[in-house]
């Protein structure tokens, strides 16, 4: 529809790419301009970003404002370069004519049989030369798309990731034979046979190490260097009863069983074997050895075995504790007690613990008795430093005494031990003890030797953690159980027991039952039937799934997702993602 204009304002003509404007007559309103994309106007040299009015001593100029022909695009890894083709030709454009108008919107249309310029490969090679885009250019791709355009990112141009190394990797080859080590051809056997326990001879090879391997550098579009990633390498340490050969392969030096310690750094060696023949009680004492302890019948009431390796018990295990830095193997039922395997048999283990505790509270000693020492000396008076030590071991560090006496009964207990300094470390822990007795011997250099003894003590323990443990029972009551590696309950179950492992918690046979416990897996938590006929519920929970044959009531955690089981469900797996819906 025809604008209506009136006889005062101003009005736009356009023809033949010319703006022709005429101001308003007295009382009329000026003329107003706007364009339509592609076109872009100024007016007075000033961009025009929507309708505005225009006199006739204003100056409009034109242009069309197009993407460019072609765009490259590196992508984030700068590993492609693309080619983006918006067009090959350019063609001139001109403005539409319009008639007089008050308010004009300006239009442009391209003019097909005005070729300005043809897009050629030479300009395409020549900006990716500019860009220092140079490597494994793909001229056949730049024709293809100029011939037969697609407008869709084509890669021109591509680099080379670099190639990953190889990591260092061990061989273990007395892994094959761990596992439970009672009556491996029959489960169901209750007298212990002979112990089928890993085990190495003179001139053996045990592991072997394979070397790394370095990666293959690589290069981006630009040309520069990728470097590879560095292979991880494994620190090997050959210890008692080994030796690291030439070949990367590790020998036993002596019989034993072989076993590797440590994270960061693996440690090979020979662990020797106390053997009990008969029970663990008041008669034998409590068990401290830095190997395997192997019992041959029951451990009985309130006895302690802290062993820096395995520990194998053929029968029961009745109102105890056990730490082991390897795995726990029990033949028999357990019952009260205390299991501590792999990184809990360290945390838990007395020596490790009342080291730690020691370490802790010299450190402070040694802090306030020169304090102490300066400000007495501040005040020009003179004092043994045996004296200050006495003074603040009867006041603010009673502990002290009390720990190293517990401490000192252990270390004297050690059925065995390669530590080389245990009697020095005794010969000192006795000087603390006594005091009054050993005024003279003390000075700063006597409690630095200290806390080197005590840190060898309990850096060595926490040395012998082992890699790939388990706790491996028939059965458990009033028991409480932590594994850095599987737990495994090979017959009835569990009841009014507390598990933890960091790993995998497995209940072997189909009817083993798990009553009144709470246990937690960081992997797969898999318990046949989980009762609660007494109302004391189970809680299972686990990081990855749980695994139930039969469930009454409790409460599952897979993650960070729980649900309450307040009725029967059979066959079910639960998961982070299912728990929210039920089970699968």
């Amino acid at each position: 529809m025809p604008q209506r204009i009136t006889e005062k304002n101003g009005i736009i003509i356009v023809q033949n790419n010319q703006f022709y404007i005429t101001s308003p007559l007295p009382g009329g309103k000026p003329a107003t301009l706007s364009a339509i994309p592609p076109v872009v106007l100024e007016l007075n040299h000033q961009p025009v970003a929507g309708p505005v009015p225009v006199v006739s001593s204003d100056r409009v100029t034109w242009s069309i404002q197009e993407p460019p022909p072609y765009e490259i695009t590196v992508s984030d890894d700068k590993l492609q370069a693309f080619l983006t083709l918006n067009r090959v030709e350019q063609y001139k454009w001109n403005l539409v004519n319009s008639p007089a108008s008050s308010h004009l919107v300006v239009k442009a249309e391209m003019d097909s049989s005005a070729l300005l310029s043809t897009l050629g490969i030479e300009q395409i090679i020549a900006d990716l030369e500019k860009k220092s885009i140079s490597q494994n250019l793909n001229i056949p791709a730049i024709y293809a798309e100029l011939n037969h355009p697609t407008h869709l990112p084509v890669c021109v141009a591509e680099g080379r990731p670099p190639a990953a190394g190889e990591d260092a990797k061990l061989d273990l080859f007395f892994a094959g034979l761990a596992g439970n080590p009672f009556n491996p051809l029959d489960e169901a056997a209750d007298s212990p046979g002979p112990l089928r326990i890993p085990y190495a001879r003179k001139g053996d090879v045990i592991a072997r190490k394979h070397l790394s391997r370095d990666g293959v550098p690589g290069y981006d579009v630009y040309g520069s260097i990728l470097p590879a990633a560095p292979p991880r390498d494994i620190k090997v340490v050959a210890k008692e009863g080994t030796l690291l050969l030439p070949s990367h392969e590790i020998t036993a030096l002596t019989e034993g069983r072989p076993r590797v310690t440590g994270t960061n750094v693996k440690t090979f060696d020979i662990t020797t074997a106390y053997t009990v023949p008969g029970c663990v009680n008041r008669h034998t004492g409590n068990i401290v050895f830095s190997g395997d302890v192997i019992v041959h019948q029951d451990v009985e009431d309130n006895s302690i075995i802290e062993s820096l390796g395995n520990v194998y018990v053929s029968g029961n295990v009745h109102n105890s504790t056990i730490t082991a830095t390897g795995s726990i193997y029990i033949l028999g039922n357990v019952g009260n007690s205390q299991l501590y395997s792999g990184s809990f048999g360290v945390t838990y283990n007395r020596l490790y613990h009342l080291s730690e505790k020691l370490i802790e509270e010299v450190n402070l000693l040694r802090e306030a008795s020169r304090l102490l020492t300066y400000e007495l000396q501040s005040r020009q008076q003179t004092v043994k430093f045996g004296q200050v030590i006495l003074l603040l071991m009867e006041t603010k560090y009673k502990k002290i005494p009390v720990l190293i006496r517990d401490l000192e009964s252990i270390v004297a207990g050690i059925k065995y031990t390669s530590h080389p300094d245990n009697s020095q470390l005794q010969r000192i822990l006795d000087i603390f003890l006594r005091p009054a007795q050993f005024i003279d011997a003390f000075n700063d250099a006597l409690l630095v030797s200290l806390l080197k003894l005590l840190k060898d003590l309990y850096t060595g323990v926490a040395r012998m953690e082992e890699s790939n443990v388990c706790v491996d029972i028939p059965e458990c009551h009033n028991t409480i159980i932590k594994s850095s590696g599987d737990i495994c309950i090979r017959k009835d179950g569990t009841l009014q027991s507390d598990l933890l492992s960091l790993a995998d918690i497995t209940f072997l046979l189909p009817d083993a039952v798990c009553r009144e416990s709470q246990l937690e897996a960081g992997g797969i938590l898999t318990a046949p039937i989980v009762s609660g006929e007494s109302g004391a519920h189970s809680l299972l929970k686990a990081g990855r799934k749980i695994s139930v044959r039969k469930m009454d009531a409790g409460r599952v955690t897979v993650g960070r997702h729980s649900r309450e089981i307040t009725g029967p469900v059979e066959d079910v797996i639960f998961t982070p993602r299912n728990l929210g819906g039920g089970a699968e």
